[in-house]
């Protein structure tokens, strides 16, 4: 049994380094400095990084997905947070402190930036682009983990250095940045917590998955240096421990938003099940048809519009079931407006309703 095992582990060991092969001596010591360099705060860093944000924020403010892509492309901050995995699995303390300067300086800098490109455009709306950033979900993470990973595979191949914009634009670093800077100038904090979420989660977990990745390629801190060893195992500790711990509200707003039948913020259709049901209803109801229903987008006075087609009254018992049906379905603190096409209208919703002055009443369009 013992001597099985072995024979399975010495396989494993061989399908590792087939994929991860040992770096010599000489690529170390270029990764490191080439990792060393291009992860210090500097102004071409900080010029390269403000063009990015601004370049992100106005995409942003124009609901523009395709500058808000090229904005990823300009973006320096990818380096910084591939530095620091490396950092962790080397016992490097000074590339460690040059990538999280450059990080926090990073970082404050963007939000700066946000802030006022809200203060110089204060007509403008937030948009779908803004709101996407403010709900991350447990998906995020695993893009960003996974990216993490492809760009510390990347950088420890220099061959595959070509892949690394697409590894800058599979996973968001600088628009949540812009849009939580953007959320805050609007004095939208629940937006600019959920963007500095996002790009919480993604600096963490790109670190991890860079660093778990320059680990299996045979980069590790010198027997020699125990106590630089011992430190960077209780941060990566600690990150994983957080990592974890950010699981919960991402797991939790994407249990939220398959709920809501929305994947993504910017998908407010209703979901399957609510939709059959509203449907299967109104069939029963003779002269009443039910036309459409949708979420509507954030910041407005209704969370979900039902479009009905009448040709005769609509029952003020039959809106207060729907209303319900819907409160029951998705939420029971939603605002529902009903649009009533055609010559229909509504009686008797004010008795039907019963309302305790705990929940706002259906608006209703004839």
């Amino acid at each position: 049994m013992h001597s099985r095992f072995k024979r399975q582990w010495a396989k494993a060991k061989e399908h590792r380094l087939t994929l991860f092969p040992s770096l010599e001596r000489e690529d170390r010591l270029i990764l490191v400095e080439n990792l060393t360099e291009n992860s210090r705060w500097s102004m071409n860093f900080g010029v390269m990084l403000g063009c990015s944000v601004i370049i992100a924020g106005l995409g942003l403010l124009q609901d523009s997905v395709a500058v808000i892509i090229g904005a990823m492309l300009v973006a320096p901050m990818m380096t910084p947070l591939i530095g620091g995995g490396l950092a962790l699995v080397h016992g490097n303390h000074k590339l460690l402190g040059q990538a999280l300067r450059a990080i926090l300086m990073g970082t404050a800098m963007s939000l700066i930036l946000g802030v006022l490109l809200r203060w110089l455009t204060p007509d403008q709306e937030l948009t779908m682009q803004v709101s996407l950033r403010g709900s991350p979900n447990l998906l995020d993470l695993a893009i960003a983990f996974f990216a993490g990973v492809a760009a510390g595979y990347a950088v420890a191949r220099p061959k595959l250095s070509g892949a690394l914009p697409g590894v800058a634009i599979s996973v968001a670093l600088v628009p949540p940045l812009a849009a939580s800077g953007i959320a805050l100038g609007s004095g939208d904090w629940l937006v600019s917590m959920g963007a500095m979420l996002l790009f919480s989660t993604n600096m963490v977990a790109i670190t991890l998955g860079s660093a778990m990745v320059f680990r299996l390629h045979g980069i590790a801190t010198p027997e020699s240096r125990l106590g630089a060893k011992l430190t960077m195992k209780r941060i990566m500790l600690g990150m994983g421990a957080a990592l974890i711990l950010m699981t919960a509200p991402l797991a939790y707003r994407l249990s939220d938003q398959l709920r809501q039948g929305q994947a993504k913020p910017e998908n407010f259709t209703l979901s399957e099940e609510m939709w059959f049901k509203l449907h299967n209803r109104l069939d029963r109801e003779e002269g009443i048809d039910f036309l459409t229903g949708v979420r509507a987008s954030s910041k407005r006075p209704e969370d979900v519009v039902i479009v009905l087609s009448a040709s005769r009254p609509v029952p003020g018992k039959l809106i207060a079931e729907l209303d319900e049906m819907i409160d029951r379905g998705i939420s029971n603190d939603l605002t529902v407006k009903f649009n009533i096409v055609q010559q229909g209208s509504v009686d008797d919703l004010e008795d039907a309703i019963g309302n305790d002055g705990e929940k706002s009443e259906p608006v209703i369009n004839e």
